[in-house]
């Protein structure tokens, strides 16, 4: 299963130390979204990735495909492929 996460960079001191931030983020498989944004006097750059995430021990697959089924039709309509798409198309 896959989950998109998102976080925003701070350049605690300016912007060489945003830098250094987004630099080990991107490495870390982060993407940015959008342009930089200021606030009282801080840079900030979002970020944004698509990682993997296992399901706990124990869980049968039907007790999953219930819980899915549960979940609202939108929510479905969407995967980590697609959520990826979007964020390319935003960056």
């Amino acid at each position: 299963m896959k989950k998109a996460e998102y976080k925003i960079a701070v350049g605690k001191s300016g912007f060489s130390s945003l830098e250094e931030e987004v630099t080990q983020l991107l490495n870390e498989g982060w993407k940015p979204i959008g342009g930089l944004a200021f606030n009282a006097g801080y840079p900030y750059q979002a970020m944004a990735r698509v990682v993997n995430v296992t399901k706990p021990s124990g869980h049968s697959q039907s007790q999953a495909q219930a819980s899915s089924e549960a979940e609202p039709t939108r929510r479905q309509s969407y995967g980590a492929q697609d959520a990826m798409r979007m964020i390319d198309e935003l960056t």
